[in-house]
């Protein structure tokens, strides 16, 4: 690959609005009418809608507003992008000029995720860019539910599945044994989990970033031993509940996906074969290699997905 080439990955998702109680819309036409909201905000009043996904957390912020939101009525398609403030007081070298300024002066930092959202079906699909510093389909998942409920009165809850190789579903329906499993962690990331499941299986972890302050965590977990020709027959009872319960969480979008750096686990199932299931490189994605050198226009991200998310959609 060229090396002046980024590889830039986007993912797939659907999103599921569960009305109120006397609300007669589905999950496409209160996205449409989130989406109509945005945009009536930033062309006609001149400002955005913020949220600060982090406001119940003292001395923690993490402040999201979508930036773009125009609609392509005739496919069907909504080209949006949002952004995240880093609340961070970088500086910057002014040209012609050897001194360095705080860019407060300017304005506030932001990282950009672009997505594009398919509403020709029920529920929507969202073509995703991962952006690790950026805004995740969490955050999306997050503004789009306060916006229906509090400003709309629309929608009392939301779904979010990711597309996978091996469906969640399908791995739980037919796993019998874990025999190994591996978990890691960026330990900042551990923040986006529920107090629940932190306290029930990652609170060891946390322990050990605040003693040590790694960069990431991974534990690995063995069962049996590799490569031994002798296979244990008993169940493990404890590992097949804690990964049924993850995956269980995962699915029902009560833990956030973008917490893992990696999740995946052996496990044998009910035929006795041995599987692998792998969270992370098992989603249905899109990847593109491009220059970022040159500032990429909102445009010109959805031409370069476009022909991959329409053959998406057709395979659905």
């Amino acid at each position: 690959m060229d090396e002046n080439l980024t590889e830039i990955r986007y993912q797939f998702f659907s999103l599921k609005f569960t009305p109120l109680n006397g609300v007669n819309k589905t999950s496409k036409d209160i996205v449409f009418d989130i989406v109509t909201f945005i945009s009536n905000k930033l062309f006609n009043e001149k400002q955005g809608y913020l949220i600060d996904r982090h406001h119940a957390r003292p001395n923690k912020r993490r402040e999201i507003f979508m930036d773009r939101a125009v609609i392509l009525a005739r496919e069907r398609r909504l080209r949006c992008s949002m952004a995240l403030l880093r609340n961070k007081n970088p500086l910057i070298k002014p040209h012609e000029e050897f001194k360095l300024v705080p860019i407060t002066d300017m304005g506030s930092v932001a990282e950009q995720t672009n997505f594009f959202i398919d509403y020709s079906r029920d529920p929507v699909i969202i073509c995703c860019e991962y952006h690790h510093e950026g805004p995740r389909i969490s955050d999306i998942e997050y503004y789009f539910r306060n916006i229906a409920h509090r400003e709309l009165r629309s929608s009392k809850a939301t779904k979010v599945d990711s597309f996978l190789d091996a469906p969640i579903e399908e791995v739980l329906s037919k796993m019998k044994n874990v025999l190994n499993f591996t978990i890691k962690v960026d330990p900042k990331d551990l923040n986006r989990l529920t107090n629940d499941v932190h306290n029930q299986y990652f609170s060891g972890m946390r322990s050990l970033s605040n003693m040590m302050e790694p960069r990431f965590l991974r534990i690995e977990a063995y069962f049996q031993s590799p490569g031994s020709k002798f296979k244990s027959k008993a169940v493990n009872t404890k590992a097949n509940s804690m990964v049924k319960d993850l995956l269980t969480k995962i699915k029902g979008s009560k833990i956030d996906i973008d917490t893992f750096k990696d999740f995946r686990f052996e496990y044998e199932d009910k035929d006795g074969m041995e599987e692998v299931f792998n969270l992370l490189s098992g989603k249905k994605e899109i990847v593109l290699n491009v220059d970022l050198s040159q500032r990429i226009s909102s445009t010109k991200w959805y031409e370069l997905i476009k022909n991959d998310l329409d053959d998406f959609i057709q395979d659905l």
